[in-house]
């Protein structure tokens, strides 16, 4: 009976003070909603993308060369310990007749990285196509199209039988770069094999043996791979020499017999071998192939980065948010043991156990705990990811079939900051009251000595001050805990506010700064090794015009360089300037804080 009556009391105690505790519940739910819907999001999108890498195969690395892959290649892939599986393909860039748009044409691929049909069906001939399904609405089922140059493709005009999704191309805005048209490839398409008609394989796809069962996204997973990649490329760069040989050599004989042909025409017999070839009728470039792993594929190194920022957030914002809940947790839980100080005295003084006296506030704080996280994880497990994947899969080709998943590390940090923000902090208080005697618990709390406050020592503030805010200074610096709190809660809940509003101004403010300030240049301009004296005299009409009003000659190249800490391979770019006499016009160097100049020197760079 005395047991029922207690327990009574604790749910009166709920009901009769509702507002408040619902208050506390709400405060915990949004911190709770914000921690584990920021901590999930990452994963989730993590999660997405590797289901997709696995349902389409996707490849570790290409391998691409500016003399194709012919059959020794092929063989040094393949041969090679670390390579699990290499598939070989073709494909072409080209560019659509009496339209601004330029493609670049893959041959099928089954195996690796292969094609999601979207609509009708896969190219079954060698004059059938399939578009890139963002180009569904410039063209359409059943329509013809025809190329200017078709390179290595064996017909002109082909037919749009369906529209895929590339595995290879994440990102829905920059698919690449080209050397025909504007310059920027507008999509991507697939045509069967049969298509092509070229004498060596243009671009090799392969899974390495050890990355089965790592996380496509993980350090672990790019180390490895950048490790094997190494090793590939060692090994393929052995067949240089050979091919450059080989193609030398070749076109020799092209020149030899060409030049042969020209002089039995003028009546003039020889044996082409005696022809000797001029050096500079042989310019040809030394081989070189390019292995491109998933993090130089489009949109993937930066689907990765934004899945990673998002759980970044989760370490600032949610802490702020928890802050505020547990400082009003905090001032209610110590009010609520004051408002029933003589409830305590009571119960003590009728011989009632401080384990029975304390079951009121352990419902109270413990529920309300439970029930904050309850709330707040349901929908930050579902409604925020979901929020979050959505807005960040609008720019990716991944779509909308994404994962939600579970982890119980959120749900059970957030339970243990919500049951320190209350039922410990309730329990601390408690035991302080308890501490007093039931005689004097029975009596009204003594209110605190009043002293003299800073504002009474300054006689012409304090003199002109009314009664009532006398009365209001003493009583905010009597009770110094709850300002304390009030001004915390206030300053965490501006301090978000200010900080959304420093971030959106922040990233608007970069890219004005990095293309006004520091780089100045509009255009980086990339010239061919061999240009002749025509285009050379072309190109400087050009820079002498008068829409140019700046030029600098640099030495360009992109490098890499790989970081063992993040596994990532990070681009470089390096601008050699010919002269730092105007190179400042172009882009400015200085130090981004005391915008101090920094000059070039001879045996060193700038970063």
């Amino acid at each position: 009976m005395q047991k029922t009556i207690l327990w009574k009391d604790a749910w009166q105690a709920i009901t009769h003070s509702l507002d408040r505790y619902i208050a506390i519940i709400l405060l915990i739910a949004l911190g709770t909603f914000a921690f584990t819907g920021l901590k999930m999001a990452g994963p989730d999108m993590r999660a997405t993308g590797a289901e997709f890498f696995a349902k389409h195969n996707l490849a570790d690395v290409t391998v691409t060369s500016n003399y194709g892959i012919n059959s020794t290649d092929r063989l040094t892939i393949q041969n090679l310990p670390e390579v699990k599986e290499a598939t070989f393909g073709y494909f072409q860039d080209v560019k659509i007749k009496n339209q601004p748009d330029t493609l670049r044409i893959f041959s099928q691929s089954d195996n690796l990285s292969s094609y999601e049909l979207i609509k009708g069906h896969f190219p079954k001939n060698k004059t059938e196509i399939a578009l890139s399904y963002l180009l569904q609405k410039k063209y359409r089922l059943g329509q013809n199209i025809t190329f200017n140059k078709p390179g290595i493709l064996k017909n002109k005009t082909y037919k749009i039988v369906g529209f895929v999704k590339a595995s290879e191309f994440l990102d829905k805005n920059p698919i690449g770069q080209t050397n025909i048209g504007s310059g920027h490839l507008t999509g991507i398409a697939v045509a069967n094999h049969n298509a092509f008609a070229a004498p060596v394989y243009q671009i090799a796809r392969i899974i390495f043996k050890n990355t089965a069962n790592l996380s496509p996204f993980g350090i672990a997973y790019r180390n490895r791979v950048y490790n094997d990649q190494t090793k590939l490329q060692t090994a393929l760069n052995q067949n240089r020499a050979d091919k450059y040989d080989k193609y030398r050599a070749m076109y020799q004989k092209q020149y030899r017999q060409a030049a042969a042909k020209q002089l039995l025409k003028r009546g003039i017999v020889v044996n082409p071998a005696q022809i000797k070839v001029p050096q500079n009728k042989l310019k040809i470039a030394y081989p070189n192939y390019v292995i491109n792993s998933r993090e130089e594929s489009q949109g993937y190194a930066s689907y990765r980065a934004d899945s990673e920022r998002v759980e970044v957030l989760a370490n600032v914002f949610p802490v702020f948010l928890f802050a505020v809940a547990a400082l009003v947790s905090l001032t209610t839980m110590m009010r609520f043991v004051e408002e029933e100080r003589t409830n305590i005295g009571t119960l003590k003084a009728l011989g009632y156990g401080n384990g029975a006296i304390a079951i009121k506030f352990l419902l109270y704080s413990t529920s309300a705990a439970i029930l904050g996280v309850i709330l707040g994880a349901s929908l930050g497990y579902t409604f925020l990811p979901n929020l979050i994947i959505e807005a960040y899969l609008a720019s990716s080709t991944l779509g909308t079939d994404y994962q939600l998943n579970f982890a119980w590390g959120p749900l059970l940090i957030s339970l243990t900051i919500a049951l320190l923000a209350t039922t410990v902090v309730s329990m601390i208080t408690l035991a302080q009251t308890l501490r007093e005697q039931p005689s004097a618990l029975l009596l009204p709390k003594p209110p605190k000595n009043g002293s003299r406050i800073l504002l009474e020592y300054i006689p012409f503030l304090w003199k002109h001050m009314s009664f009532s805010a006398k009365v209001t200074a003493r009583n905010i610096f009597r009770y110094k805990s709850r300002m304390l709190m009030t001004i915390l809660g206030v300053a965490g809940c501006t301090g978000l506010l200010v900080m959304g509003f420093g971030i959106r101004d922040s990233l608007h403010g970069i890219g004005n700064i990095q293309y006004s300030e520091v780089q100045k240049n509009d255009v980086i301009a990339l010239k061919n090794r061999h240009v002749n004296t025509t285009e050379r005299q072309k190109l400087n009409k050009i820079f002498t015009s008068h829409d140019v009003t700046q030029t600098t000659a640099v030495q360009y190249q992109q490098l890499t360089k790989h970081l063992d800490s993040t596994g990532a391979t990070e681009n470089v770019m390096l601008i050699a300037p010919q002269s730092t006499k105007n190179f400042s016009k172009s882009i400015n160097l200085q130090e981004r804080q005391s915008k101090k100049k920094l000059v070039l020197s001879n045996n060193g760079v700038v970063m």
